[in-house]
């Protein structure tokens, strides 16, 4: 499980802007994802955030914007 996860978090960097993911618990998706972003400075760049659309059903995982507008 916990590689998947960790596939979710570099799928995201890979993208061009972030990815959404559909769970059955969003927010319990979330709560496994934020000790793995922990771990690697890399995805600190990643936010987790619960879709406004659908927070119980998705996830969406993106990337930060910097000052200057670039992700």
């Amino acid at each position: 499980m916990r590689t998947i996860l960790r596939e979710f978090l570099y799928d995201a960097l890979a993208s061009s802007h972030g990815i959404v993911v559909r769970s059955t618990s969003a927010e319990r998706l979330r709560a496994k994802l934020y000790p793995l972003r922990k771990e690697d400075a890399e995805f600190l760049t990643l936010s987790l955030v619960l879709s406004p659309d659908d927070p119980d059903h998705e996830l969406w995982i993106v990337k930060k914007v910097q000052s200057n507008g670039e992700a």
